[in-house]
């Protein structure tokens, strides 16, 4: 479960290449202040091919074997009901944790273009090639990272670990970008990289493996789009944060360290982890 899990979330880190890949398509086609005018419409255009290709993925999947086994033959009339009755606790554990690997995300890694634009003279296509080596830690280690998480046959652990560190290392991270030098700005992002998919790599068989078939993606899909919504307010956080102590690696690091620390210290309450085990 790890593994493939990894490997799904790894697909995150793939969708943002080809986004790379497309501003690079843009910045050569409009160069310039042409790139407001018509290059944003290029990105946007662009971004219709992995949805169709995930359309047509999606249609070719049918449902999980445990669902059609234990699930189907006697749903829950109404799930969310249920996850808010009987796991209210563990919604509330994997949206706090959720909101905090989310606010790396958005306040760190989504950020990164705005934040090099703003505070370094790196050039355009320097920037694209620092997000990039970013995303490409990302996708070839979550695989490796979730595997990993069977292997030692833990999650909640993993997960608080990579939390923790990533709080100590959110600083000299932000610093490293913030000098403006090329080559440090790649190793910064391929450091945040492979924290950010050890930690995301383990997410979807941690979830996965705490709750009951015939609510689990329920469960799994409040919790993410709740944790994610919150932790979308990142870019905006850490953007005020910068202009009040009139520091932007201050304000950066001070958000999302935290976030990250409150991550780790909440997944800890969730229940024993059941690597392996048969889902229930």
């Amino acid at each position: 479960r790890g593994a493939l899990g990894g490997l799904q979330q790894g697909g995150a880190a793939l969708g943002l290449i080809f986004a790379v890949i497309a501003n690079e398509l843009a910045l050569a086609i409009a160069p310039g202040n042409e790139f407001s005018v018509i290059g944003w419409r290029i990105m946007f255009w662009f971004g219709i091919v992995p949805l169709v290709i995930a359309l047509a993925v999606r249609w070719k999947i049918g449902e999980s074997l445990e669902w059609l086994i234990k699930a189907k033959p006697s749903p829950e009339k109404i799930p969310i009901i249920t996850i808010f009755k009987r796991y209210w606790k563990l919604v509330i554990i994997a949206t706090i944790v959720l909101f905090s690997s989310g606010s790396i995300y958005y306040g760190i890694i989504a950020y990164m273009p705005t934040f090099l634009s703003l505070y370094t003279k790196l050039s355009p296509y320097q920037i694209d090639n620092v997000v990039l080596a970013t995303n490409l830690i990302w996708l070839f280690i979550s695989p490796l990272t979730g595997l990993i998480s069977d292997i030692l046959k833990y999650r909640k652990l993993l997960i608080a670990l990579t939390g923790f560190v990533a709080g100590v290392l959110i600083y000299p991270i932000i610093l490293l970008l913030y000098t403006g030098s090329y080559i440090l700005s790649i190793f910064s992002g391929l450091l945040l990289g492979f924290i950010f998919a050890f930690q995301y790599s383990i997410f979807p068989s941690w979830l996965s493996e705490n709750i009951s078939t015939k609510v689990r993606y329920s469960y799994i899909a409040f919790s993410i789009n709740l944790g994610v919504a919150l932790s979308s307010f990142a870019p905006y956080i850490v953007t005020a944060l910068s202009i009040v102590f009139k520091n932007p690696v201050i304000g950066t690091t001070a958000f999302d360290a935290i976030a990250a620390i409150l991550g780790g210290i909440i997944v800890l309450f969730s229940p024993k982890d059941r690597v392996g085990l048969t889902l229930e």
